[in-house]
């Protein structure tokens, strides 16, 4: 997933990757939702990953911490945010501070872009809304136990025109020097601000006034430099470096000098 491991440092081969002794009971999966009706659903769809799948259930986050202390082969843990003993981002932190070698997946009715980036920021490898269909829900979970980050289009296309003037930001010298030194050009740090904006190829090209083409070989050059391989993984790799700290809010109004606009679809390269 991200190149740069995280602390404390995960396993880094996917779950297909992993050797199953014959006769293995096949993948474990750990739901933790206070909704019995979410968690039979779930455990329905993951069924249709593997007959042999084995599903462990929790409805409060001190359960799904114990299921998982008690069951460290789990594969994957499908976390909701909110639940018993848990609110929000701070569940997945208490969660990650007590199992750090777990593989996490989010499940939330929550999905704005804020909350979706900072989960997997802070170590989710993916995140699921509540209201994605089986076909969605398999996919996702499928690219993450082959070892990729799961991001959805939906909070980043939805409400492109929600994002404020003062929710831009502005190159600094500090940010263009940071990112010069992994061996970027002048045009695809200008790029990498915009991915940090969370804009879709098609705005990066309106707001730069740029080709297509052009913007899709920046954004390689970019994910190149970044040691990764799609644009989740390099505003992860980016905020490591420090670099979304080094740029500064564009001044709101029609004559900010800026060149990003709204959230577009952060997913898989």
């Amino acid at each position: 997933m991200i190149s740069e491991k995280r602390t404390p440092e995960r396993p880094s081969t996917s779950v297909s990757e992993a050797e199953h002794p014959a006769g293995d009971a096949g993948l474990k999966f750990l739901v933790a939702d206070d909704h019995h009706l979410v968690r039979e659903g779930l455990k329905l769809t993951l069924l249709q990953i593997d007959a042999r799948t084995q599903v462990l259930e929790a409805a409060t986050l001190a359960e799904a911490i114990e299921t998982f202390h008690a069951n460290p082969d789990i594969d994957l843990v499908l976390l909701d945010l909110n639940m018993p003993g848990s609110s929000g981002l701070s569940g997945l932190d208490a969660f990650l501070a007590q199992c750090p070698a777990a593989r996490l997946v989010v499940v939330s009715g929550t999905f704005d872009m804020k909350t979706v980036q900072t989960a997997i920021q802070k170590g989710a490898l993916g995140f699921i809304p509540k209201s994605s269909g089986k076909r969605i829900v398999l996919s996702a979970l499928r690219f993450v136990l082959d070892g990729g980050i799961y991001v959805p289009p939906e909070p980043f296309i939805s409400d492109s025109s929600a994002q404020e003037g003062d929710g831009t930001l502005r190159t600094t010298a500090a940010f263009s020097a940071r990112a010069a030194a992994k061996g970027l050009t002048n045009r695809q740090i200008d790029v990498l601000r915009e991915l940090l904006e969370g804009n879709s190829n098609k705005q990066i090209c309106r707001n730069l006034n740029l080709a297509m083409g052009t913007v899709k070989a920046h954004v390689a050059a970019v994910l190149a430099a970044l040691g990764v391989n799609t644009r989740t993984e390099a505003i992860a790799a980016a905020d490591r470096l420090g670099l979304r700290q080094l740029l500064e809010p564009a001044s709101s109004g029609p004559t900010a000098a800026r060149t990003g606009t709204a959230p577009g679809d952060l997913i898989r390269k």
